[in-house]
């Protein structure tokens, strides 16, 4: 299977659901990691076009860790709006991954851009087969099934679904390490936290509790998507 991993920033997706995307790709399937932003605005000291490129290396970085690929669409952290140039953006690398599973964020979180990110996803699920939508990537037939990863902290966020990431979950570790800079802006930005308290710590809590839900030392825990044309019978987890 082909899997597509959609966050607004890089680091989301490490935090999110790297585990279950380490598990995939140690079976075999075919991993993308894509992010709606750079993250240009995550440094007290660097530039937008410096941290930008840096965030980016990074991520590429985090998912080479899984023989993944990275895919950046580069828009503005934080500054990240709806139009139709984005929609195609999206369709776009929707119809370059072929993806048979998508994962993105809850519809309802603490960030707008994650909350976007997942709209944007939504709404053009069924829209990558239609010949008269134009772009760069040709149609492709079918429609992926859906899964919501939980937001930051987990609050309000109840799984249907969980995956024993506990072989993996070093592997997530790793990939989260790989995020320097970020752990850097929010030694800056948080700093009335331990820096280990706001980055891996967090990370770690989640995943022990949804492992302590489903019986198991860490998971993942995610909401499939219950809409027409974004469901199919059986479990396309790993």
């Amino acid at each position: 299977m082909n899997i597509l991993a959609i966050g607004a920033h890089p680091d989301d997706i490490e935090c999110c659901c790297a585990g279950t995307l380490a598990k995939y790709a140690a079976q075999g399937h075919k991993v993308f990691i894509a992010t709606s932003t750079s993250g240009n605005i995550g440094s007290a000291t660097l530039s937008k076009e410096e941290i930008g490129a840096l965030r980016k290396q990074e991520a590429a970085k985090s998912a080479a860790l899984i023989g993944a690929e990275y895919i950046c669409l580069d828009y503005d952290d934080e500054l990240f709006y709806d139009d139709v140039n984005v929609r195609l953006a999206f369709i776009n690398l929707v119809r370059h991954c072929k993806p048979d599973v998508i994962f993105t964020h809850n519809p309802h979180d603490y960030n707008p851009d994650h909350e976007l990110t997942s709209k944007i996803v939504h709404d053009i699920h069924v829209m990558p087969p239609i010949n008269n939508i134009v772009t760069e990537e040709p149609p492709f037939d079918g429609f992926p099934v859906v899964y919501y990863f939980e937001p930051h902290k987990g609050l309000g966020f109840v799984p249907t679904d969980y995956v024993d990431i506990t072989d993996h979950f070093e592997t997530k570790k790793q990939m989260l390490l790989c995020h320097e800079s970020q752990k850097a802006w929010m030694a800056h930005a948080y700093s009335g936290f331990s820096v280990d308290e706001v980055f891996t710590e967090d990370m770690e809590t989640t995943a022990k509790y949804r492992g302590l839900q489903c019986g198991v030392k860490y998971a993942e825990g995610f909401v499939r998507c219950n809409d027409a044309y974004r469901v199919k019978p059986g479990s396309f987890l790993p």
